[in-house]
């Protein structure tokens, strides 16, 4: 795993991950570190998506439509209230799809 072009924090970096991981592959857990660390960070991933989604749905349903309609819908006469509410639900609706697209990602590199 180490390779000579690592920083001396990344090479720590790395060998405390494999530190951290390695009972599990000690016990039979896992293969290996890469398979180990990969199925850790997807389910911590699937995770926060789930969080967020779960707060997305909640909201769809509280407001009967979704973000983007909701936005439309109080564009230029929002009440503080609605503005409140709006700011809540983009900051879930952010991070709803910025762990979607590191998920992406991390299955792109290899992941899976």
């Amino acid at each position: 795993m180490t390779n000579a072009t690592l920083s001396a924090n990344e090479a720590q970096l790395v060998r405390s991950a494999e530190k951290i991981v390695s009972p599990l592959i000690r016990e039979g857990v896992f293969d290996n570190f890469e398979r180990a660390l990969s199925a850790l960070l997807l389910d911590y991933i699937d995770r926060q998506i789930a969080v967020y989604k779960n707060k997305n749905d909640e909201l769809e349903a509280r407001y009967k439509q979704n973000f983007d309609t909701f936005s439309a819908s109080i564009k230029n006469t929002a009440t503080p209230e609605q503005e409140d509410v709006w700011m809540d639900w983009e900051t879930v609706f952010v991070f709803l799809r910025k762990w979607q697209t590191v998920r992406a990602q991390v299955i792109e590199h290899g992941a899976a």
